[in-house]
Formats: C-alpha cells, sequence, structure tokens
C-alpha cells in the first residue's frame, strides 16, 4: 500500500485533484482547456452545446483513466483531453445525423498539446467502437477467425457458405475496418 501512496504523492496536482473528486480542480480543467476544443467543435460544424458535450465526455475518460491507473499523468492533460474530444467529435460528425458537415482539420491548436504520450487504452477504446460499426456478418467472421483462430474452412461449414465467400467477406470486412481506423486515427501505416 505505501508504493501507492508514493505513486500518489508524485502525481501532478490536477491528477491527484480528480483522484479526490474535487470539484476545484474539475473547475480549473474546464477553464484551461474547454476554449482550444470548443473552437475546434464550432470550426467543424457543431455548437457551444456540442462541445460542452464532448468536453464532458473528454473529462469522463481523463477521470476514469487516472482513478484506474492507466494513465500516467503528465505536467498538463491538455493533449490527452484534446484528443479524447476531437475523436468523440468526429464519431458524431461521421454519424448518419452529420453526414451534411463538413471537417475542418486545424493542427494549430494541437501542436502545443502534443506532449501527452498516446494512451493505449484510449485506442483500444477507439477501435471497439470502429469495430462496433461493422455489420453482424463482418463481426462473426473476423471474431471466429482473429478471436477464435478457426480457419476459414471451418467458418464456411459453420456459416453454410462456400470458403471463398469468407475469404471475400473477410477481406472486405477488414478494408472497411483499416478505413474507419485510418480516418480515425491518422495511422496510415500501421497494421491491424
Amino acid at each position: 500500500m505505501e508504493g501507492t501512496a508514493t505513486d500518489i504523492a508524485l502525481q501532478p496536482a490536477w491528477a491527484s485533484g480528480l483522484r479526490r473528486n474535487d470539484p476545484s480542480t474539475l473547475r480549473a480543467l474546464y477553464a484551461k482547456h474547454f476554449p482550444a476544443i470548443k473552437q475546434y467543435v464550432l470550426q467543424n460544424s457543431g455548437t457551444g452545446s456540442d462541445a460542452q458535450d464532448v468536453f464532458q465526455e473528454a473529462m469522463t475518460v481523463l477521470w476514469m483513466s487516472v482513478k484506474e491507473g492507466r494513465l500516467v499523468p503528465a505536467d498538463d492533460p491538455g493533449g490527452f483531453l484534446y484528443r479524447v474530444a476531437k475523436n468523440k467529435w468526429l464519431d458524431v460528425v461521421r454519424s448518419a445525423a452529420h453526414k451534411h458537415m463538413k471537417v475542418v482539420h486545424d493542427d494549430r491548436a494541437l501542436d502545443q498539446r502534443t506532449d501527452a504520450p498516446d494512451d493505449i487504452e484510449e485506442r483500444i477504446v477507439r477501435l471497439r467502437g470502429v469495430y462496433d460499426k461493422l455489420d453482424d456478418k463482418c463481426r462473426a467472421v473476423l471474431d471466429r477467425f482473429y478471436f477464435e483462430r478457426k480457419d476459414l474452412a471451418t467458418i464456411a461449414g459453420e456459416m453454410g457458405v462456400e470458403e471463398e465467400s469468407i475469404r471475400t467477406i473477410k477481406y472486405r470486412c477488414m478494408m472497411k475496418l483499416r478505413a474507419f481506423r485510418k480516418s480515425i486515427s491518422g495511422e496510415e501505416n500501421e497494421a491491424i
């Protein structure tokens, strides 16, 4: 237990404030980091209310990450909050209700927030979100192939189709997944 107390003592004030659910810490984070997120959302066809929603979601992710010890706190959580809020807003923009919107990529505001390392848990959450957007047939084939480690012939037999059909379905599903992932994370060369 002493190691945990020492680790907590070494955390920045904002991280220990979040751990204690300190209202003044929340107000300070809001005052410091909300304007950049609001500017991004407004530039991308959003409203002030939309900005508040995505900022609240980003704060929730930050709070949970700190509480669960999944985030190594930096001196300033601004980069983390900005990335989470940006990705959440991009999800909203890509939804069916917002298809008419045009996203403006202005990374000038992000330049000053690149000090926080990209959190692997955040990336997993984003990937799960993208995976959930695939249709049931895609998820069934990919689950059986990648998670259950079944070969294509076995999957074809279980689904009552030809092996070549499963190969085609798997290929198309992987292309959809890669297209979603590339558009969300901007990682062009990383394999899934």
